[in-house]
């Protein structure tokens, strides 16, 4: 599988740039002595050729930035700087400096961030976010795209350490072992999503119960009494905590009826096709739904599910009232159309950047689950139910 890099500067088509770049950046954050990744290696990751790969080398050589011996290959001088070499004069290696390098000793801080390559456009937003935030302050970013858990431990390998990874995994597990390796590449860790209690990782996320709260009262105020939540059967902390909400207030609502909608599927799934088979498939023969109004968690395409619903006859808000659980600033789920209670994709930027630079500036914190607070956004799907 091949490796997608990303940097700070702008992207370019060809592949030379890209690779320069991360050597570059490599060249940047090695420790003295540290080895460049094979030719071979870089050859397969940015599709390009042995004579590409070796003139880049050649321009890392001509900078002062790495230096080659017969019996000891090609290595990394270290920091960028262009008169550290690694090696002292009788040929013996010179000590380590500090794992973090120059950065750990300035304002000037490196950061990874590794997201999975999924199109979900909530993670490539928010990546986007946090990569101008933390790019205007001056530190070094990279990003890296793998498919899965074991890519990403092959592509790791061949990194320097941060002082800092944020890894955003979408839906999938994070192995222990991903873990492990994260650990050994950088002092913070933080991940996207509030799915790791109890470790030395922050998380950043959203509990779903709350937001689900929200939308019922407000669905109430219009004089719903018959409501529908739709989620996903996946054990993920976050729905977990918002089904067992929902199935609170089941008991604690006299006079409401809720009914639970569930499917084993997720948002970049046919989450939305098979919503809407199963909202049609419950209308009685004369179109009518057991229910005035739906809660909804997973929609990504807010214009799909809406057009959708017409297809299907679900007229909303006329027939049935809408409320999104999701992102309100995300105008690809909401389609300035649905009402939203959620968070924001800002807040959750936000979220994780002060976590990072609250780890920088006390190591000996304890670490924790950020939740995100719940706002809402107001649309044009919710009616008081017709007669």
């Amino acid at each position: 599988m091949q490796l997608v890099v990303y940097c700070m500067e702008t992207m370019r088509s060809s592949p030379q740039p890209d690779l320069e770049q991360f050597l570059d950046h490599l060249a940047h954050e090695a420790r003295p002595g540290d080895r460049l990744p094979t030719i071979r290696e870089l050859m397969k990751r940015f599709g390009v050729s042995q004579v590409l790969v070796q003139r880049a080398f050649q321009g890392l050589k001509d900078r002062g930035l790495i230096d080659s011996r017969v019996g000891r290959g090609t290595y990394f001088r270290g920091g960028g700087a262009r008169s550290s070499a690694p090696f002292s004069e009788d040929g013996g290696q010179r000590p380590a400096p500090s794992p973090l390098g120059t950065a750990a000793q300035s304002s000037v801080k490196s950061v990874l961030l590794l997201r999975r390559s999924i199109s979900i456009a909530r993670g490539r937003v928010l990546v986007e976010g946090l990569q101008r935030r933390l790019a205007a302050e001056g530190h070094r970013v990279l990003e890296l795209s793998y498919t899965d858990s074991d890519h990403a431990l092959t592509v790791l390998k061949g990194l320097p350490r941060f002082d800092a990874c944020v890894v955003q995994s979408t839906f999938q597990p994070i192995p222990i072992a991903l873990l492990a390796a994260l650990r050994d590449k950088c002092e913070v860790l933080a991940v996207d999503g509030a799915a790791l209690v109890g470790a030395d990782v922050e998380a950043v996320g959203t509990e779903w119960g709350e937001p689900l709260a929200a939308a019922i009262e407000q669905l109430m105020q219009r004089g719903h009494r018959r409501i529908a939540y739709a989620t996903t059967t996946h054990p993920f902390l976050a729905t977990q905590l918002g089904r067992r909400r929902w199935a609170s207030l089941q008991h604690t609502l006299p006079g409401v009826e809720l009914t639970e909608i569930t499917q084993d599927l997720l948002p970049h799934e046919d989450y939305t096709t098979r919503l809407v088979q199963r909202l049609q498939a419950s209308a009685d023969a004369s179109g009518a739904l057991p229910f005035t109004a739906l809660v909804a968690w997973g929609i990504e395409d807010g214009a799909l599910f809406q057009r959708l619903l017409t297809l299907a006859g679900i007229a909303v808000p006329a027939r049935l009232s809408v409320v999104l659980l999701g992102r309100t600033d995300l105008a690809s789920e909401h389609s300035d159309f649905f009402d939203v209670v959620g968070c924001s994709v800002a807040d959750q930027v936000e979220a994780l950047h002060g976590a990072i630079a609250a780890r920088w500036a006390d190591a000996g914190r304890p670490y924790g689950v950020h939740l995100t607070p719940v706002v809402r956004r107001a649309g044009a799907s919710v009616a008081e139910p017709a007669a």
